[in-house]
């Protein structure tokens, strides 16, 4: 197994490589016991992006596939929200961008017919911060004014140039985080601290990593202070050196409802996984659906919900000690999301992708693209800001995300008509968001994210190298459809 790579060498492999890597080091689970190789039985909890992938691959190699979702639509953490905005506006509750290489993503929007355009306020950065109570922008050629204390060797610098003097030279050392065999010892290293504190090691002062951290670096679990620096890395390294990122035209549910409606009644909805027994000769897995408790038998299960659903699932034999560490463990990030309609769009003239140092992370035109007057403005909050955002009544949380829009959007008060949040936290099918990882964590759960327990196999962005990522939900669900067809395929 050849060693892992350089960065600048992981970037200029591409997509092909990736999509070698994707279907490499696939685990095998046993083949099923006193029967010939051939079609299987297989059921797939949870009907996000990564079990549509796998039921759909599943499906087209001729296996018998049964899909148990417990809400009463597809997609999981892909949601668009559509009733109770006007003229004919839609927000995004979940997944918006795809980078240009996410070549699962492109590759099943074209395959399903969904088109892809252009996208337009993208949170994590831009021209226009606000920060230490003022609007900052950003001019190319032009030092940034910005109102911290930074060093004279840093003062004037962009978030991205300083992210890019801390930590390209970590980068350039990390591997390629598709590989099989990463990450190395010296990679593995990074995941003993945080990202925090790698920066100052790094050599940035205290104000560049305040500023560094504004916007995407944040939006993760709990902050830089909490994250594993390998973690975040490992995503930094994912994005590459840029490139032109998409959206979904009409709203993000098309991708997972054209992937259903390839499925069909294959799916079942409202159809809640509480307890799956499992054995060298199948699997039996219960469910509740319309008040009643109902089972289905198989060969396989794909079990793709969150972790964090799994841990009320009753499993027998229980998991190995090494999975029910990673199942109880890992950690989902929270995240509320607040929207407000306004009858103009305050942001046009200033830009509406704005990071700031608020509790509000993100001040976002969750309608970019869409036309009309009017928009609607999100407020976009992660980590224990969304904890406290959960915890408020449904006014209270419009209230605060007004209060933040008006100082960073002068006359958004005044152009304000209703509004509406979602916390992902309270979503009992979710509790929480995508996963992200402490310090520590990532060498302990590694190795068990993603292992087939005998007949149950894994999916979700979690268990991939994208996690939060569309691209990484459906890597993962092509990886478990790869695994169960190889065991089905496998001599008796």
């Amino acid at each position: 197994m050849e060693s892992p790579i350089s960065r600048r060498e992981f970037v200029a492999r591409g997509v092909a490589t990736a999509a070698a890597v994707a279907g490499a080091g696939c685990v095998a689970s046993e083949p099923r016991a006193g029967r010939a190789p051939g079609p299987a039985r297989v059921v797939v909890a949870g009907a996000g992006l990564a079990g549509l992938a796998a039921a759909w691959e599943l499906a087209r190699r001729g296996h018998a596939v049964t899909v148990l979702e417990a809400r009463d639509r597809p997609g999981g953490r892909v949601h668009t929200l559509r009733d109770g905005w006007d003229d004919g506006l839609y927000v995004e509750a979940g997944a918006v961008f795809v980078p240009e290489d996410h070549f699962h993503t492109v590759g099943y929007a074209r395959e399903l017919g969904v088109a892809l355009v252009p996208a337009g306020g993208r949170r994590g950065g831009g021209a226009r911060y606000f920060v230490g109570g003022r609007a900052v922008t950003l001019r190319p050629g032009a030092p940034a004014a910005w109102p911290l204390a930074l060093r004279p060797d840093e003062a004037g610098m962009s978030p991205g140039a300083l992210l890019a003097r801390y930590l390209d030279p970590v980068l350039d050392r990390l591997g390629d985080p598709r590989h099989p065999a990463w990450p190395g010892d010296e990679a593995m290293a990074l995941d003993g601290v945080s990202l925090g504190e790698l920066l100052r090691r790094q050599g940035a002062s205290p104000a560049a990593v305040a500023l560094v951290r504004l916007g995407y670096l944040d939006e993760w679990g709990d902050g830089v202070d909490a994250c594993s620096a390998l973690f975040l890395l490992r995503d930094r390294a994912l994005r590459g050196l840029g490139g032109a990122v998409y959206r979904v035209e009409g709203g993000t549910d098309r991708l997972p409802r054209a992937m259903a409606a390839r499925l069909g009644d294959r799916i079942r909805y409202g159809a809640a996984v509480r307890e799956v027994e499992h054995g060298p000769g199948g699997v039996r897995v219960g469910y509740d659906r319309g008040g009643a408790r109902e089972s289905v038998s198989a060969d396989f299960l794909v079990c793709a919900i969150p972790f964090a659903t799994l841990r009320a699932v009753r499993v027998t034999p229980e998991l190995s000690p090494g999975k029910r560490r990673v199942v109880r463990g890992l950690r989902a990030t929270s995240v509320s999301r607040v929207y407000l309609q306004m009858r103009r769009r305050p942001w046009d003239a200033a830009g509406a992708a704005v990071p700031t140092d608020l509790p509000v992370m993100h001040a976002v035109d969750a309608t970019a693209g869409q036309g009309g007057e009017r928009g609607i403005l999100e407020a976009f909050v992660t980590g224990p800001n969304a904890r406290r955002v959960a915890g408020m009544e449904p006014d209270a949380r419009l209230r605060f995300a007004l209060e933040a829009a008006e100082r960073i959007h002068p006359g958004a008060r005044r152009a304000f008509e209703h509004g509406a949040s979602v916390c992902w936290d309270a979503d009992p099918w979710a509790l929480g968001d995508y996963a992200w990882f402490a310090p520590g964590e990532m060498r302990e759960f590694l190795p068990h994210l993603a292992s087939p327990e005998g007949r149950i196999h894994f999916a979700g962005d979690h268990t991939s190298a994208w996690p939060g990522w569309m691209q990484g939900a459906l890597a993962s669900g092509i990886r478990a459809a790869d695994e169960v067809h190889a065991a089905a395929s496998a001599p008796g």
